[in-house]
């Protein structure tokens, strides 16, 4: 990266893979992020990203992905992605409260989170802060559970 953050983010420099189960969060999120210059891929479910990851190698810089969804939630699923690249970088989101994060096993406390619904100004000032960190410091080691549990 450069001294200069906004030329870091300049549109077409980064890849973003949006999950979410929600179907109207994920369009309005990839609609937003396209409108601002980042190439965007999108996932409804867990095993769909993960297929989405694992085909032609793609460069993701930034995997923005629902806490709570069925079968595998965002935090196992980071930790799944994170098993092939591990320098992608994380922002979480939900709408639930922090009692049912936290049993989905985000506790961390350096973690990315996004609160939905989000207005844009608020994605693209956490996806900026996203792709400036250092990956590793935002989950390090998330407790393993189910939103459902």
């Amino acid at each position: 990266m450069t001294d200069d953050p906004i030329g870091d983010l300049l549109p077409g420099t980064h890849t973003i893979l949006v999950v979410d189960d929600v179907g109207v969060v994920r369009k309005a999120a990839f609609r937003l992020l396209s409108e601002a210059g980042y190439r965007v891929l999108e996932a409804a479910s867990g095993d769909e990203a993960l297929d989405v990851l694992s085909g032609p190698r793609r460069p993701v810089d930034l995997v923005i992905v629902d806490v709570v969804m069925p079968e595998v939630n965002g935090v196992q699923l980071v930790r799944l992605i994170r098993e092939e690249r591990p320098a992608v970088r994380v922002l979480f989101m939900s709408a639930y409260p922090a009692e049912i994060l936290v049993r989905a096993g985000l506790e961390h406390p350096d973690v990315l989170f996004l609160a939905k619904p989000f207005a844009r100004d608020e994605l693209l000032a956490k996806v900026a802060d996203a792709l400036q960190r250092h990956p590793q410091t935002q989950v390090d080691h998330p407790r393993s559970g189910r939103a459902s549990e």
